[in-house]
Protein backbone atom coordinates (compact mmCIF):
# COMPACT_ATOMS: atom_id res chain seq x y z
CA UNK A 1 0.00 0.00 0.00
CA UNK A 2 1.16 3.36 -0.71
CA UNK A 3 2.71 5.54 1.95
CA UNK A 4 0.64 8.61 1.84
CA UNK A 5 -3.10 8.49 0.23
CA UNK A 6 -3.04 10.71 -2.67
CA UNK A 7 0.33 9.10 -3.91
CA UNK A 8 0.54 9.32 -7.67
CA UNK A 9 0.54 5.36 -8.01
CA UNK A 10 1.80 5.83 -11.72
CA UNK A 11 -0.69 8.79 -13.31
CA UNK A 12 1.36 10.98 -14.31
CA UNK A 13 -1.22 13.43 -16.17
CA UNK A 14 -2.64 14.56 -12.82
CA UNK A 15 0.50 15.38 -10.95
CA UNK A 16 0.10 14.93 -6.81
CA UNK A 17 0.96 18.66 -5.19
CA UNK A 18 -1.17 17.84 -1.75
CA UNK A 19 0.62 17.77 1.38
CA UNK A 20 -2.43 17.35 3.67
CA UNK A 21 -5.28 14.96 3.91
CA UNK A 22 -7.94 17.44 1.91
CA UNK A 23 -10.32 14.91 0.80
CA UNK A 24 -11.52 17.24 -1.95
CA UNK A 25 -8.42 16.92 -3.74
CA UNK A 26 -8.32 13.33 -3.94
CA UNK A 27 -11.97 13.91 -4.98
CA UNK A 28 -10.71 16.16 -7.68
CA UNK A 29 -8.09 13.77 -9.16
CA UNK A 30 -10.55 11.45 -9.38
CA UNK A 31 -12.81 13.83 -11.07
CA UNK A 32 -9.76 14.73 -13.54
CA UNK A 33 -10.29 11.00 -15.30
CA UNK A 34 -14.03 12.19 -16.57
CA UNK A 35 -12.96 15.85 -17.03
CA UNK A 36 -12.96 15.98 -21.14
CA UNK A 37 -9.61 17.84 -21.93
CA UNK A 38 -10.13 21.29 -23.18
CA UNK A 39 -7.84 23.04 -25.84
CA UNK A 40 -7.78 26.57 -27.29
CA UNK A 41 -10.28 24.73 -30.35
CA UNK A 42 -13.06 22.98 -27.53
CA UNK A 43 -12.50 26.80 -25.51
CA UNK A 44 -13.32 28.39 -28.39
CA UNK A 45 -16.47 26.43 -29.46
CA UNK A 46 -17.58 26.91 -25.88
CA UNK A 47 -17.03 30.62 -26.73
CA UNK A 48 -19.34 30.76 -29.48
CA UNK A 49 -21.95 28.44 -28.00
CA UNK A 50 -22.29 30.96 -25.23
CA UNK A 51 -22.44 34.01 -27.11
CA UNK A 52 -24.89 32.73 -29.67
CA UNK A 53 -27.10 31.31 -26.87
CA UNK A 54 -27.32 34.86 -25.15
CA UNK A 55 -27.75 36.14 -28.84
CA UNK A 56 -30.83 34.13 -28.91
CA UNK A 57 -32.53 33.83 -25.87
CA UNK A 58 -34.92 36.50 -24.75
CA UNK A 59 -35.14 37.15 -20.99
CA UNK A 60 -39.03 36.27 -19.99
CA UNK A 61 -39.96 34.16 -22.69
CA UNK A 62 -40.30 31.02 -21.35
CA UNK A 63 -38.76 28.07 -21.35
CA UNK A 64 -39.42 27.54 -25.04
CA UNK A 65 -37.63 30.31 -26.31
CA UNK A 66 -34.19 28.83 -23.90
CA UNK A 67 -34.50 25.38 -25.70
CA UNK A 68 -35.08 26.95 -29.15
CA UNK A 69 -31.73 29.50 -28.51
CA UNK A 70 -30.25 26.08 -26.91
CA UNK A 71 -30.49 24.48 -30.31
CA UNK A 72 -29.09 27.22 -32.36
CA UNK A 73 -26.10 27.72 -30.15
CA UNK A 74 -25.56 24.28 -30.93
CA UNK A 75 -25.56 24.32 -34.30
CA UNK A 76 -23.30 26.99 -34.07
CA UNK A 77 -20.78 25.89 -32.11
CA UNK A 78 -20.45 22.64 -33.76
CA UNK A 79 -21.01 21.28 -29.91
CA UNK A 80 -22.66 17.70 -28.51
CA UNK A 81 -25.21 18.69 -26.00
CA UNK A 82 -22.70 16.62 -23.21
CA UNK A 83 -19.52 18.70 -24.44
CA UNK A 84 -21.56 21.60 -24.25
CA UNK A 85 -23.15 20.91 -20.96
CA UNK A 86 -19.52 20.06 -19.43
CA UNK A 87 -17.63 22.84 -20.97
CA UNK A 88 -20.44 24.72 -19.21
CA UNK A 89 -20.00 23.25 -15.87
CA UNK A 90 -15.99 23.91 -16.18
CA UNK A 91 -16.63 27.88 -17.67
CA UNK A 92 -19.38 28.23 -15.23
CA UNK A 93 -16.63 26.91 -11.59
CA UNK A 94 -14.25 28.97 -13.15
CA UNK A 95 -16.31 32.47 -14.09
CA UNK A 96 -17.91 31.79 -10.71
CA UNK A 97 -14.69 32.20 -9.05
CA UNK A 98 -13.17 34.81 -10.80
CA UNK A 99 -16.45 36.87 -10.24
CA UNK A 100 -16.33 36.50 -6.63
CA UNK A 101 -12.36 36.87 -6.86
CA UNK A 102 -13.29 40.58 -8.93
CA UNK A 103 -15.93 41.68 -6.44
CA UNK A 104 -13.64 41.53 -3.63
CA UNK A 105 -10.89 43.36 -5.48
CA UNK A 106 -13.87 45.98 -5.77
CA UNK A 107 -14.55 45.75 -2.20
CA UNK A 108 -10.84 46.47 -1.16
CA UNK A 109 -10.49 49.67 -3.75
CA UNK A 110 -13.53 51.27 -2.08
CA UNK A 111 -12.17 51.05 1.27
CA UNK A 112 -10.56 54.20 2.43
CA UNK A 113 -9.55 55.19 5.81
CA UNK A 114 -7.27 53.31 8.64
CA UNK A 115 -10.26 52.85 11.22
CA UNK A 116 -9.75 49.60 12.90
CA UNK A 117 -13.02 48.68 11.60
CA UNK A 118 -11.42 49.19 7.74
CA UNK A 119 -8.76 47.64 8.59
CA UNK A 120 -10.41 44.53 10.14
CA UNK A 121 -13.10 44.74 7.31
CA UNK A 122 -9.50 44.69 5.12
CA UNK A 123 -8.35 41.94 6.12
CA UNK A 124 -11.25 39.68 5.93
CA UNK A 125 -11.32 40.74 2.40
CA UNK A 126 -8.26 39.98 1.66
CA UNK A 127 -8.28 36.45 3.81
CA UNK A 128 -11.46 35.76 1.24
CA UNK A 129 -9.65 36.56 -1.55
CA UNK A 130 -6.62 34.57 -0.81
CA UNK A 131 -9.53 31.50 -0.66
CA UNK A 132 -10.88 32.49 -3.78
CA UNK A 133 -7.71 32.45 -5.73
CA UNK A 134 -6.43 28.88 -4.24
CA UNK A 135 -10.07 27.18 -5.00
CA UNK A 136 -9.18 28.67 -8.83
CA UNK A 137 -5.89 27.42 -8.90
CA UNK A 138 -7.52 23.92 -7.24
CA UNK A 139 -9.78 23.53 -10.81
CA UNK A 140 -6.40 22.57 -12.01
CA UNK A 141 -6.69 19.46 -10.35
CA UNK A 142 -9.78 18.46 -11.97
CA UNK A 143 -9.43 19.78 -15.45
CA UNK A 144 -5.92 20.21 -15.98
CA UNK A 145 -3.24 22.96 -15.67
CA UNK A 146 -3.48 23.28 -19.06
CA UNK A 147 -7.22 23.92 -19.08
CA UNK A 148 -6.95 26.47 -16.26
CA UNK A 149 -4.02 28.29 -18.14
CA UNK A 150 -6.46 28.43 -21.33
CA UNK A 151 -9.49 30.35 -19.14
CA UNK A 152 -7.21 32.65 -17.25
CA UNK A 153 -5.19 33.73 -20.81
CA UNK A 154 -9.15 34.58 -21.53
CA UNK A 155 -10.39 35.74 -17.87
CA UNK A 156 -11.73 39.44 -18.83
CA UNK A 157 -14.11 37.47 -21.57
CA UNK A 158 -15.31 34.52 -19.84
CA UNK A 159 -16.12 36.54 -17.00
CA UNK A 160 -17.90 38.72 -19.29
CA UNK A 161 -20.27 36.16 -20.72
CA UNK A 162 -20.54 34.52 -17.33
CA UNK A 163 -22.09 37.58 -15.76
CA UNK A 164 -24.13 38.04 -18.92
CA UNK A 165 -25.42 34.26 -18.58
CA UNK A 166 -26.45 34.37 -15.07
CA UNK A 167 -28.18 37.36 -15.37
CA UNK A 168 -30.28 36.19 -18.26
CA UNK A 169 -30.86 32.59 -16.54
CA UNK A 170 -31.53 33.72 -12.51
CA UNK A 171 -34.68 36.91 -13.89
CA UNK A 172 -36.42 34.20 -14.71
Amino acid sequence: MSSFLFDDNGFQDVPNREVSTDLTAADDRTLRWAAPPLDAAKLDALVRYQQTYLAQAEPGQGTDALGRAHTEALATSGLSPKEAEQGSALLRAFGGRRWAARKLQDKLGQLQGDGATETELRARIQTELVKQERETDALARRYGEDALALLRAREAELLELHTRLTRLLTRG
